[in-house]
């Protein structure tokens, strides 16, 4: 399934790319270029905007009624029956490739020194060249994504 993230809709596109969804979001996508997206097999564009979805404007498109992107990935992860459990940051953030290892000496210099010090593994996106690394929001998002699907979360 491949899900087209309208501009209304960055942050869902962003935890659906921390979860391993590869969803297209590009604020520059107008009205026909994200309709013609749609068209493509196993495609459906994500909205908020309701008159895509009411008018039939776009085929392939799913009106997300909430406006927290927690509820919306609640939303849309129980409406496909999406996987949750990983492996998470596979995605750059930032253009959506497929991350790849790199090895510690070609992070130097690109990542704070402390970081670099206290880190052994990073990983690169080859095609806008960000250095990752599981730091302190590693954590941060997995407790937040437990939050957000474990109703009996403990803080």
């Amino acid at each position: 399934m491949t899900f087209i993230a309208d501009t209304m809709l960055g942050i869902l596109a962003r935890w659906l790319r921390i979860l391993g969804y590869d969803p297209v979001y590009d604020q520059a996508m107008t009205v026909s270029q994200m309709a013609e997206a749609a068209k493509k097999p196993d495609s459906v564009l994500l909205t908020r905007r309701i008159r895509f979805h009411a008018e039939s404007l776009i085929q392939n498109t799913v009106f997300i009624p909430h406006e927290k992107f927690e509820d919306q990935l609640r939303y849309i992860v129980g409406l496909y029956n999406l996987k949750i459990n990983g492996p998470f940051f596979t995605r750059c953030l930032k253009c959506n490739r497929e991350v790849i290892p790199v090895a510690k000496d070609r992070a130097r210099g690109k990542v704070p020194e402390r970081t670099f010090e206290g880190t052994e593994e990073f990983y690169k996106c080859p095609e806008c060249e960000n250095i990752f690394w599981r730091g302190a929001h590693h954590k941060n998002t997995l407790n937040k994504l437990d939050r957000i699907f474990n109703p009996n979360h403990q803080v």
